[in-house]
């Protein structure tokens, strides 16, 4: 997990993450640009984590749980609160994409 937390803190600090589950399914269903990866925290509200993996199965979008749960996640990504989605639009220096097919 401390690479995961590794990878996703490099995209976070050099690439674009959105950060929230509003935000992450917004993009799902909207947005022009498809994520690389979306990165669920495993404690996230099934219903949530429902709706994101479907709408992610149906944009061919690769999903990661993330084992720390929403504290981890957020932590993970320097944040000072607990996140229950991200989604990784550019990855910057990280190979968070090689994370995902490992």
């Amino acid at each position: 997990m401390a690479d995961l937390d590794r990878e996703i803190w490099l995209a976070y600090s050099t690439g674009k993450v959105l950060v929230g589950a509003r935000k992450v399914i917004r993009q799902l269903k909207t947005g022009s640009e498809k994520p690389k990866v979306i990165i669920l925290a495993n404690n996230a509200p099934e219903t949530l984590k429902k709706e994101i993996e479907y709408l992610a199965q149906l944009s061919g979008v690769p999903v990661i749980v993330h084992n720390g749960g929403s504290l981890g996640l957020g932590r993970a990504m320097r944040k000072p609160f607990f996140v229950a989605a991200a989604a990784v639009m550019k990855e910057g220096e990280s190979s968070i994409t090689e994370v995902v097919t490992t």
